[in-house]
């Protein structure tokens, strides 16, 4: 079912590709990835990445959860607002290019408020995981896209707005379902705006650590694009962006498993039994080595989605593509095993693999793009998925033993 409703969320975007590479220039699709990359990188820092907790500790016995509930939401309102109103008050205060001369500074404000809504609707999509509602699940997250993409066509192939018209609806779009989620968690969770200290400070225990991790997940998925504007251009960023979004197919793949995987794996850790738990380790290995051979079997129509699915002014050398396949393989892999780390709330030691993974992104992404050009973004993030991959296996069999136990 998971499969199913992303599958359908995945496939929109992904069939609006001709419909955008045709109606906008490589720098205004630049500009709209430019968009896409700084909303994922505030998704983090917006509320303090509190809404991560929600999923995990609705496992807790010893949580009053619609108590817990109400603690992340306020605090996720307080700090989202004020975050909001501090980026614009400074952004409406100086005439300065805060990214770059090519990208407006109001693309940054816009970037803010579609990550505040992002995290008020993931909150009940965390909800509708954790008590396995894939339909309700569903529902919300193809709602969203679809009203979103439906505006977006309008604006940019009807009114003809240029970048506004893909930015401005999934904005909007994404405020409004934010607004209907808290009304439904008023009235669904009694959720009230109210923090309980210990709550707050159990949130935050688990969560801070996680800021790192995600800000350092973003940052090797979407740092390339900033460092191939600083070195080439827009339009190239705009070239990348769609040789990213074919060879992010994988990642389709192993978020899709990954949204009922994760419940199932804290359910039967939760459960202690050591058989159940064996099974886990061997469908380990058999899901990595499912990844690589769906990565080469992508690759293989890469030429007919190109031809199919994309303006001829963005298709680049295919090696990009292949990349950025193998990347996401190695992704989700990595994800299968991270759900351990999550469990036993061994967050601090993933923050540390992750920015660890984010550093070696950048330094590889800043010596090979000025050398190979985007084909150096594609590899320098490959090497960094592989690494946070390697690194969490092998805490993954230290920590947990789970040799001993095959």
């Amino acid at each position: 079912m998971y499969t199913l409703v992303n599958f359908i969320n995945s496939a929109i975007p992904f069939l609006l590709l001709p419909i955008l590479t045709s109606n906008l220039s490589e720098a205004e699709y630049g500009i709209v990835d430019i968009f896409n990359n700084l909303s994922f990188i505030f998704i983090p820092i917006i509320g303090l990445n509190i809404v991560s907790c929600v999923l995990r500790f609705y496992y807790d016995d010893n949580i009053d959860f619609n108590k817990f509930l109400s603690t992340v939401t306020t605090t996720l309102l307080i700090c989202g607002t004020i975050i909001i109103l501090a980026v614009a008050s400074f952004i409406y205060s100086t005439d300065v290019d805060i990214i770059n001369e090519e990208i407006p500074n109001s693309v940054l404000l816009l970037a803010l408020l579609f990550a505040f809504s992002s995290q008020i609707i993931e909150i009940i999509l965390g909800i509708f995981r954790a008590t396995e509602r894939p339909l309700n699940y569903g529902f919300v997250r193809i709602v969203k896209t679809g009203l979103d993409l439906s505006l977006s066509i309008y604006c940019v192939v009807v009114l003809k707005l240029g970048w506004e018209g893909r930015i401005y609806p999934a904005v909007g779009v994404g405020l409004l379902i934010a607004l209907l989620i808290l009304l439904y968690l008023f009235h669904a969770y009694n959720v009230r705006l109210v923090i309980k200290k210990d709550y707050l400070r159990i949130a935050f225990k688990y969560s801070t650590p996680l800021i790192f991790h995600s800000l350092a997940g973003y940052i090797i998925s979407f740092s390339d694009r900033f460092i191939i504007l600083e070195f080439m251009s827009a339009e190239d960023v705009g070239l990348y962006a769609v040789a990213y979004q074919v060879g992010m197919i994988m990642s389709f793949v192993n978020n899709s498993f990954n949204q009922a995987w994760t419940p199932y794996v804290f359910s039967i850790l939760k459960g202690g039994d050591l058989a159940k738990i064996k099974q886990l380790s061997k469908f380990n290995y058999f899901y990595f080595l499912l990844m690589i051979v769906l990565a080469l079997s992508i690759f293989l129509m890469v030429p007919l989605i190109y031809e199919w699915f994309i303006d001829g002014k963005f298709e680049v050398d295919y090696q990009i593509v292949f990349w950025v396949l193998l990347g996401y393989a190695f992704n989700g892999m990595y994800k299968v095993l991270v759900n351990y780390l999550f469990y036993y709330k061994r967050t601090s030691s993933l923050a540390i693999i992750t920015v660890s993974a984010a550093v070696c992104n950048i330094v590889f992404c800043i010596l090979l793009v000025p050398r190979i050009g985007i084909l150096g973004a594609s590899i320098s993030t490959t090497i960094a998925f592989f690494l946070m991959f390697a690194l969490v296996y092998v805490y993954y069999l230290k920590s947990y033993k789970i040799q001993k136990i095959k």
